[in-house]
């Protein structure tokens, strides 16, 4: 009886100690990725401009008056593949014919023919805009892609996010279509 007990509690202090070693590996990755962020909800978009497929220059600030989501990806990163799917879906099936609102998808490290490659091979509707050597992307973070970021109608960030989890983009579909009933 002594010696089960003694197992027991040894198997249970084993399986403590795991779930503490997750939940710190978990904390250390939470607190790298802020660390790479470069900009705050709160705070205004960084002034830039980029050049469209169709070789139009937009600047950011121009777009003041539209809620504005971006979301940054690469074609070798996997879990952004993933989310694209329900960005074309859940957001630019949408919203594409609503005049308050733009989508921005960057190509973070692509050229134009990368991601005029990718639309054809995927059959994406929505825009995606070529970023090479991170000029853009380098305004918002060091690393960690998918990177979404909302803008509300001023300019302001209203939210960002890293990743791509169910419940994480269930929120951003929210602030998405709150924002965009104000």
């Amino acid at each position: 009886m002594k010696k089960t007990l003694l197992i027991l509690t040894i198997f249970a202090i084993g399986l403590n100690s795991c779930g503490l070693k997750e939940k710190r590996e978990k904390a250390k990755e939470e607190a790298d990725v802020i660390k790479s962020t470069l900009i705050e909800v709160g705070q205004q978009v960084p002034e830039f401009d980029y050049i469209t497929l169709t070789n139009d220059t937009i600047k950011i600030n121009d777009l003041k008056g539209k809620v504005v989501f971006m979301n940054f990806f690469a074609t070798s990163c996997p879990i952004c593949i993933k989310e694209l799917p329900f960005v074309e879906s859940d957001i630019w099936a949408k919203y594409k014919n609503n005049e308050n609102f733009e989508l921005i998808v960057f190509g973070r490290e692509h050229v134009a023919d990368e991601v005029i490659a990718f639309k054809e091979k995927t059959g994406y509707t929505f825009n995606v805009v070529p970023d090479p050597g991170r000029k853009i992307y380098s305004l918002f973070a060091e690393r960690y892609i998918p990177r979404n970021v909302v803008l509300d109608r001023d300019g302001k960030i209203i939210y960002q996010a890293t990743g791509f989890e169910d419940e994480e983009f269930s929120k951003l579909k929210q602030v998405i279509e709150t924002e965009l009933n104000k």
